[in-house]
């Protein structure tokens, strides 16, 4: 189960001026949404009732009643450690079928805060300008380079010139290449991966429009980025391997993906068509 508190902060950047009264009130004094009605939440709050609400299921939740539960359990359960916690409590003992169901609910888990943090307007912007931009490069190391990599090949099948090198040399000098109508996109979970920091530096300094997929919150390349598509923090940064990260970090690029095809159906569908075509002979 997630973080009441951890949910708020992700999801308060995207909520209306109403429902982030009833967010900052909360997250400055955590034990009252325990105590409190809607009624006396929205009062103290200086908004209203609908607003704490539609903040509830801003962040993917029932309702008020469960908002209360998380933030009771965040509460009333004691902190034991200041480090990061591990993917997950290791056992040798454990079998595939815990570990699955494990991997699973932390999925689901996961794929529900995200779907919390979509922006329509952000993801509109972005697949416009992707859509209209000269090229695109994309950006990104390791499993984040995965997704970049992802990302590409979506692109290039609908006919969107996009670029991605997995030498981290290549993807600085093909930002620097970039020009005004070009389109960046820098994929990092924690926002701070240098050689994606340097590409987007310079990207930005080409005139080329940045976008980035990356954690929500005051990170370095969220703050340079003219669109951030924002993903939940899922993983402590100390990690055994990139896994509900890059899971929804691939999500992100299949809204993004398919929000540009459904806007231009008549022209992407026929290339995606042929290319399935052309590559069918490869399989035989």
């Amino acid at each position: 189960m997630t973080s009441g508190v951890a949910l708020l902060r992700e999801i308060e950047p995207n909520c209306t001026s109403a429902e982030r009264k009833a967010a900052e009130f909360l997250l400055a004094d955590p034990k009252t949404v325990v105590f409190c009605t809607v009624a006396e939440i929205a009062r103290r709050a200086g908004t209203s009732a609908p607003a704490v609400i539609r903040l509830c299921k801003r962040a993917g939740l029932s309702g008020y009643r469960e908002l209360q539960l998380l933030f009771a359990r965040d509460l009333y359960t004691p902190e034991t450690s200041e480090e990061p916690a591990p993917d997950f409590d290791l056992d040798s003992t454990a079998t595939i079928e815990d570990l699955s169901k494990e991997i699973v609910d932390r999925s689901k888990n996961s794929l529900d805060r995200l779907l919390a943090l979509v922006n329509q307007t952000d993801y509109e912007e972005a697949a416009a300008s992707i859509g209209r931009a000269r090229s695109i490069a994309s950006f990104g190391v390791g499993a984040s380079g995965m997704v970049a990599y992802d990302l590409s090949q979506k692109l290039v099948r609908i006919g969107i010139p996009c670029s991605f090198y997995f030498d981290e040399h290549l993807q600085i000098a093909s930002a620097c290449g970039l020009i005004k109508n070009d389109v960046a996109i820098a994929i990092s979970y924690s926002g701070r991966t240098l050689s994606v920091l340097k590409c987007a530096e310079e990207a930005r300094s080409s005139g080329a429009k940045l976008i980035s997929i990356t954690t929500t919150g005051n990170n370095p390349l969220a703050r340079m980025s003219d669109i951030v598509l924002a993903t939940p923090a899922t993983e402590s940064l100390f990690r055994l391997g990139a896994s509900l990260s890059r899971s929804t970090q691939l999500v992100v690029v299949d809204i993004l993906y398919y929000a540009i095809v459904s806007k231009n159906i008549e022209r992407t569908l026929p290339l995606v068509e042929r290319s399935m075509k052309a590559t069918h002979i490869l399989k035989k």
